[in-house]
């Protein structure tokens, strides 16, 4: 991971995973079916000096059947950060909500252009 200065630091995490059944709530129990979901937890086992201990807990409907499958869905989730910043440079700096973009295309051409190189 990068840690507040943009260093690399390793750290070890430990992952545990089970996929459990929720059911919905007594009342709704005829309109909503029951969700089969997978809990992925990743616990930083030492203290860090300096910042918080990662402590992640993620729902998923996706199944984890072996530690590499949740470690794939943490990586996943660990890039939601930079599709985050993505999407804010996409609406501030490039204004992509002002042209009122309907389709997937216009949005493809708008960011072809907006990442056109610049001299």
């Amino acid at each position: 991971m990068r840690n507040s200065k943009g260093r690399i630091e390793t750290v070890q995490l430990e992952i545990r995973y089970q996929r459990m059944k929720i059911l919905p709530p007594m009342g709704k129990k005829s309109r909503y079916p029951a969700l089969t979901l997978t809990v992925i937890e990743a616990v930083e086992n030492q203290e860090p000096v300096g910042r918080p201990k990662i402590h992640w807990k993620l729902l998923t409907d996706l199944p984890v059947e072996s530690a590499p499958q949740a470690i794939e869905k943490l990586n996943w989730y660990a890039m939601r950060w930079k599709i985050e910043t993505f999407h804010k440079i996409l609406k501030s700096g490039c204004k992509a909500g002002e042209p009122r973009l309907r389709t997937a295309n216009r949005l493809a051409n708008l960011i072809s252009i907006c990442n056109y190189p610049r001299k």
